[in-house]
């Protein structure tokens, strides 16, 4: 596993481009990022470069860890076998991975995404071919319908797509919070547009340590051209924190998946078309009368303000208050940073941001509202009133 500094990598892949001519600058808008193509034996790679560099590519970091998967993943371990399936290769030269349902995340430079977010972009002629590896031709291809929410800056680059074919596998996304710094982290995709490869282990690092954006962290898991937009996944939950944009040695870096407007798709997050949605309604009382439905009014609570990276637990309403509990959620909260999250007593949870009201009507205790936030907190309040607890 790589962790901390190594020695810097040669730039032998990088003089090779330069001296054959083969990158072609596609600007982006941005202040230092621009998109280039490389003309490589497998195809047109998509990659991000420095404007001040940019035949500076390399992202091999000490020794080249990178590890082809075959079939069945008899070479890797046992634990990431059921993902593989979920991890493609894109036409025009980037990797992806599949969260269900269709939804399909990548870098935004893949798609040439501008400075600011767009929104619903056409991506008519883009294919993603599924479970390509060394001994193993692909189970799916699917085209890509519509990118739903995309961006390339100096903080963020990140693309959000829908298939009109989903593939069986997906990775969960972590919802509950970023990862700590030391987090160990692994990498799958398609280097150079190869077969499925693996980078192993590294750890999540501070952005600082590579100069990267306020939404990014600085990684050292092995990649090259054609590994953008592999998600970087918990070594542990195997769940996705981030997504791989690039890097020069001996820095890689990354953007924080919950630094993009993912919650907005999955979740329960506001949607693009309506960012604050209306409070619904309040639940209709039970009359008390009622066999199994007697009701216990509790006080409202109020919470802020907040501290930087704070995690803590809000509230936890237990079964000593029945069976079931209704109440209204209002935050306020730095939308797409800071984040509050309500597990009820059968392990369904929703992870809410930004301002907005929402009701919950009669769910299973116990409940848990959590709240956590980054290291730039601007959030100001989170309340939950209304609250009626029913045996």
């Amino acid at each position: 596993m790589k962790r901390g500094h190594k020695s810097q990598s040669s730039f032998r892949a990088s003089l090779l481009i330069a001296a054959t001519g083969l990158v072609t600058a596609c600007g982006t808008g941005t202040s230092d990022r621009a998109v280039r193509k490389l003309q490589g034996p497998n195809g047109t790679i998509t990659y991000v470069s420095s404007y001040n560099s940019p035949d500076v590519i390399e992202k091999i970091i000490g020794s080249n860890e990178l590890t082809p998967v075959l079939k069945d993943g008899a070479n890797i371990p046992e634990k990431y076998r059921p993902l593989i399936d979920a991890f493609g290769k894109i036409s025009m030269g980037c990797s992806a991975t599949h969260i269900g349902n269709g939804l399909v995340i990548t870098a935004g430079h893949c798609f040439e995404a501008p400075e600011k977010r767009i929104n619903n972009k056409p991506c008519d002629n883009v294919t993603v071919d599924w479970g390509y590896r060394k001994d193993k031709a692909p189970y799916l291809k699917s085209k890509c319908t519509m990118v739903l929410a995309a961006e390339l800056n100096d903080s963020r680059d990140y693309a959000i797509f829908k298939v009109d074919v989903a593939p069986t596998a997906k990775v969960e996304i972590d919802l509950t919070a970023k990862p700590k710094f030391g987090s160990t982290v692994t990498i799958f995709g398609h280097p150079q547009l190869r077969p499925l490869e693996w980078s192993q282990t590294c750890t999540v690092e501070n952005a600082s340590n590579g100069g990267w954006g306020v939404d990014e962290f600085s990684h050292q898991c092995d990649t090259e051209p054609g590994n953008s937009g592999s998600t970087i996944i918990d070594d542990t939950t195997l769940k996705i924190i981030g997504i791989h944009d690039g890097g020069r040695a001996p820095w890689n870096y990354g953007t924080y998946i919950l630094n993009t407007p993912i919650l907005e798709f999955v979740g329960g997050g506001s949607t693009p078309t309506n960012p604050n949605p209306a409070p619904a309604p309040a639940p209709a009382p039970v009359p008390p009368s009622q066999p199994g439905n007697s009701m216990r009014t509790l006080p409202s609570r109020s919470f802020g303000p907040f501290l930087n990276n704070d995690e803590r637990t809000l509230v936890e309403f237990g079964t000593d208050l029945g069976r079931q509990i209704s109440f209204t959620l209002t935050i306020n909260t730095e939308p797409n940073a800071d984040y509050v999250r309500v597990v009820d007593g059968e392990g369904r949870g929703i992870v809410l941001s930004g301002r907005q009201s929402r009701v919950f009507s009669k769910v299973a205790l116990p409940v848990s509202i959590k709240f956590n936030s980054d290291d730039s907190v601007v959030s100001r309040r989170v309340s939950v009133q209304k609250v009626v607890a029913y045996n």
